[in-house]
């Protein structure tokens, strides 16, 4: 699934393809994935995009947004007629003609340009919401951005001492207590820390806590640099790679080398996720 740098960089380049267009019509060709009213965006022009964790918010006029989480195999397709910008799951549907049997909602806008939502095993969704309820339901439902000003050091002690039982590598991932990190990204950022992704919260010093701050937003910007990974299911808007996974310490590098100091990666099962570590630096 598409973590933080994924999904920031469908992000950006979704905003400049559709900011200032005006939704005349929504095609909602499978129910279950659009919730809310379409008449309540239809003739509204979009303002923005955002994110929020893993998942993107579309700001249009008036009193609601919608929200996009495009799971495992979720697609947004841009095509104005002459051109076509994709992100999210890489598949042939990029140049195949479009809408087909993975396309379930189509937003037209008023200069005949479309966005297709494609979603091959159809988990992703998209949700209608009043603005202020939306704004609401995400800050009591997520934790903290990593690059917000709010996710100090002493808030992420407080979020580790709050789990004293669970291992560190469930707390970075658990979507209700930091944002956005999901199982790459928590590898990479424990490699950094060097920090056994086992260890139970209890047991991390202040010290390793001061370490894991710093590691969580230099895996993020690794990962933001290189325009996200694309190790397994993911591309970006633009229609290429993310580079990310070239960079990588830990994560997919199993039986592998450690750079830092010539131990052997591990790859284990842990929160019912591959998980990987160097047992040589990592403790």
């Amino acid at each position: 699934m598409p973590e933080l740098p994924e999904v920031e960089t469908i992000r950006l380049g979704l905003k400049k393809a559709i900011v200032g267009k005006t939704i005349a019509g929504v095609d909602i060709r499978v129910a279950k994935l659009f919730h809310g009213d379409k008449k309540e965006i239809i003739g509204k022009k979009i303002k923005d995009v955002s994110r929020r964790a893993k998942q993107i918010i579309i700001d249009v006029e008036g009193e609601n947004d919608m929200l996009i989480h495009l799971k495992m195999t979720g697609q947004l397709i841009y095509d104005n007629g002459k051109s076509r910008v994709a992100g999210g799951h890489p598949s042939a549907d990029w140049v195949a003609e479009l809408p087909n049997s993975t396309t379930h909602i189509i937003f037209d806008f008023s200069d005949g340009s479309k966005l297709f939502f494609n979603d091959m095993r159809r988990f992703g969704w998209i949700k209608v919401f009043n603005s202020e309820e939306l704004k609401g339901k995400l800050s009591e439902e997520l934790g903290p951005e990593p690059f917000e000003n709010e996710f100090t050091i002493e808030k992420l002690s407080e979020i580790i001492k709050s789990k004293p039982r669970w291992n560190i590598k469930k707390i970075l991932t658990d979507q209700t207590l930091i944002s956005g990190i999901g199982n790459i990204y928590a590898d990479e950022a424990l490699f950094w820390a060097k920090i056994l992704p086992t260890r139970l919260a209890k047991d991390i010093t202040d010290m390793e806590m001061s370490a894991l701050h710093k590691s969580i937003i230099k895996a993020l910007e690794i990962g933001l640099k290189y325009g996200g990974s694309s190790e397994n299911t993911y591309y970006k808007i633009d229609g290429t790679k993310g580079r990310a996974q070239e960079h990588f310490q830990v994560y997919a590098q199993e039986s592998k080398k450690c750079k830092r100091c010539s131990g052997i990666i591990k790859k284990i099962r842990l929160n019912g996720r591959g998980t990987h570590f160097c047992p040589a630096c990592q403790s």
